[in-house]
């Protein structure tokens, strides 16, 4: 398996996270009211993001502290 970069995908696990909680908050009683399209935001964001740790900054923070010991 390719060396992936492990911040990108903590960011886009933590991504993930986070958007559902925020697409999926309603009033008590009440079911969320989002288009279809609010919920592909959480795949496509998280593409993006290890997409964007794996080829454009190719900053990892995990492999930094694994180098300094």
């Amino acid at each position: 398996m390719k060396n992936r970069n492990v911040t990108g995908i903590v960011l886009a696990v933590i991504y993930c996270i986070v958007l559902f909680k925020i697409l999926t908050d309603s009033p008590p009683g009440e079911a969320p009211n989002n288009p279809l399209w609010a919920y592909t935001m959480i795949p496509l964001g998280a593409i993006a993001i290890t997409s964007l740790f794996d080829y454009v900054i190719k900053f990892d923070l995990f492999d930094f502290f694994k180098k300094k010991k």
